[in-house]
């Protein structure tokens, strides 16, 4: 019973957003006050008096609000540089950039929703890569649901290891402090995982875009890009080391493909051709050259790892770490206000449009934010209970549990390294009672983790936001859980055979 109540505000938020098709904004303040609710009864211990639990209440609620308002920050600024490209009609320069690449539409969605979320994650984390990849799509001319799909899907591998490999560094820092692995193995194994990853992620993106008509003519593409992505992963994550699995997978991938495109050209079906724009109207209306068009996301992505690469740490994490992220992408947004030419009046009046579409979006994440730190915390205990009731009843098919306890664990907090740190204890102790590998099995972890971040109510809401889609988060959220349940399974089989079979003794 216990198990049920503590995963009931879950399934009634689920429930509202992908069944009843309800908005996040409507169903995330019903959520969190059913579960004060629940705090206050069902899971009040004997020995709390009601004060107490009033205060951890009022506490938890104003860091979701402060919270929520970081991640906020973060979505504006992301929408705010892609409404200033759109103003300015450099975008379409943009995509007519992009199709001197390939004029292929499917392979420029494998290529920015794919590979740059990759790069991003490495480059930042904190939520950076649908934020940026997802508008950018939409102003390629993708379907904004879409986009946002594959701007999460392309994010659900390298949350592993985050920005300079913080996830992996952190996350199993427990397992390191106890003696039983290092960073190096820990980061080796879960490449192993997430190198099959990838090699599906580009035919799952396929399918949820253009469905089973979209793999004619370019199968020979989607193998290279998946293998060629894997393999790259695969080398860095088991001979460099973690701080640059993410970026220099995403960057290296990136070049394989245009070098790919260019040599193999593919035979694309009319329907999924990039039409450019009228030869006639560019060569008479053209305001910027292809570099100029681009160069306001080319500072994006040279800002973000030459600020986290090169800024110590512990400033970076001062206020929180999204924080520098998000400075950092509004001070990139001012920066092409003025390389693109956009007027002052111009630039506020973006502004303020942008504005009002994303505060709303405050009260949402300040609802499911809390709901995840209620859930979190030690006097209801309620994540707890999910993991430990799992982890009971898995036995043997504990390595396949720990897979699915990492995908709960930043489904409900929102990230890979809050759920690795949360159940790095509980995997070693499991381990040790049922004889197993521990750094496959919290390779699992780490890997799920990951995963669930491509169905984290905040992740999808913040998502909506940076596209003008509020109140569809149902929408994505029915896309996102199949290739989620495709690739959780890959995941809980490979984490099954590593442990019972393939590398049992690993670093042992």
């Amino acid at each position: 019973m216990d198990f049920v109540m503590a995963l009931s505000p879950l399934v009634l938020i689920l429930v509202g957003i992908v069944v009843l098709k309800k908005p996040a904004m409507k169903v995330a303040p019903i959520g969190l006050v059913y579960i004060i609710i629940l705090a206050f009864t069902y899971f009040s211990p004997g020995d709390v008096v009601f004060k107490d639990t009033v205060t951890m209440i009022d506490g938890l609620l104003w860091k979701g609000i402060k919270e929520g308002s970081k991640i906020v920050m973060l979505v504006f600024s992301s929408f705010l540089l892609l409404n200033l490209m759109q103003r300015s009609g450099a975008m379409k320069q943009v995509q007519n950039t992009l199709a001197n690449v390939t004029n292929d539409r499917r392979a420029q969605l494998i290529i920015v929703g794919l590979m740059v979320p990759i790069f991003l994650e490495g480059a930042a984390g904190a939520g950076s890569p649908a934020a940026i990849a997802a508008p950018f799509l939409v102003g390629l001319g993708f379907n904004p649901i879409v986009a946002i799909v594959v701007a999460l899907l392309g994010d659900a591998t390298p949350c592993s290891w985050g920005g300079a490999g913080l996830t992996t560094i952190t996350g199993g820092a427990y397992l390191v402090d106890q003696g039983v692995s290092t960073a190096a193995l820990n980061s080796a194994m879960v490449g192993r995982i997430h190198m099959f990853g990838v090699f599906v992620i580009p035919f799952l993106i396929v399918m949820i875009a253009f469905g089973k008509k979209g793999f004619k003519g370019i199968i020979s593409y989607l193998l290279f890009s998946g293998i060629s992505t894997g393999c790259i992963m695969f080398a860095i994550s088991n001979f460099v080391g973690p701080e640059v699995t993410s970026l220099g997978t995403g960057l290296l991938s990136i070049i394989c493909s245009i070098i790919f495109l260019k040599v193999v050209k593919i035979k694309t079906p009319e329907e999924f051709q990039y039409i450019g724009e009228n030869k006639g109207e560019e060569a008479g209306e053209r305001r910027f050259s292809s570099f100029h068009a681009l160069s306001p996301y080319l500072v994006l992505v040279s800002a973000l790892p030459i600020v986290r690469y090169t800024v110590p740490f512990s400033i970076l994490t001062t206020f929180g770490y999204i924080v520098w992220v998000d400075v950092v992408v509004f001070l990139c947004a001012c920066i092409g206000c003025v390389i693109l030419g956009v007027s002052l009046e111009g630039f506020f009046d973006t502004m303020g449009q942008t504005i009002r579409r994303v505060v709303p979006v405050l009260v949402t994440m300040g609802s499911l934010l809390t709901v995840s730190y209620i859930m979190q915390n030690s006097q209801t205990g309620m994540i707890q209970i999910i993991a430990t009731t799992i982890a009971d009843a898995a036995g043997p098919l504990y390595p396949a549990a720990a897979v699915a306890i990492g995908a709960a664990g930043s489904f409900i907090t929102g990230t890979g390294v809050g759920s690795n740190i949360m159940f790095a204890p509980m995997h070693l102790n499991a381990t040790n009672m049922l004889g197993l590998n521990p750094i496959t099995v919290f390779a699992g972890q780490n890997a799920g983790g990951s995963l669930g971040n491509l169905i984290c109510p905040n992740n999808v809401v913040a998502a909506c936001a940076t596209v003008g889609v509020i109140g569809r988060e149902g929408e994505v959220l029915k896309r996102t859980l199949a290739a989620f349940a495709v690739i959780l399974t890959i995941y809980m089989i490979l984490c099954m055979v590593y442990t019972h079979i393939l590398f049992t003794g690993f670093g042992l």
